[in-house]
């Protein structure tokens, strides 16, 4: 008998990304752990190609955690 749990049962599952998540015409400094345009040497960072975290949420911190002050 195989016990399950609900949470389990009803998770959505999805595919492991198997793509490149390299940013276009960089390479990978292992020395300082950053990405290089190989074109400027810059830090990728450090231009206007590099777009902002898409997985955060536009959440708006309300303090609702600080219900005893």
């Amino acid at each position: 008998m195989t016990v399950s749990h609900l949470l389990l049962d009803n998770a959505t599952t999805y595919p492991i990304f198997r793509g490149n998540l390299a940013p276009e015409n960089c390479t990978y400094a292992t020395l300082i752990g950053a990405w290089i345009l190989k074109s400027t040497c810059r830090l990728f960072v450090d231009t206007p190609l590099r777009k902002g975290p898409t997985t955060k949420k536009h959440d708006i911190e309300t303090g609702e955690d600080q219900k005893s002050e």
